[in-house]
């Protein structure tokens, strides 16, 4: 029984499941401000109004 868990399996689950998020974490913080690759189907339309000429 480690740390009270019951079995061995329960304690890994816990331990991966802490090491995941803290790698998603990890993950999050170093592509912050990553923008990425520019969208090729993204169209630059201008909208008229009624009194626009």
């Amino acid at each position: 029984m480690m740390l009270g868990l019951g079995s061995v399996e329960i304690a890994a689950v816990f331990w991966l499941c802490i090491l995941s998020s803290l790698g998603c974490v990890a993950y999050g913080i170093l592509n912050w401000n990553n923008r990425g690759k520019p969208d090729a189907t993204a169209l630059n339309v201008e909208v008229k109004g009624k009194g626009d000429k």
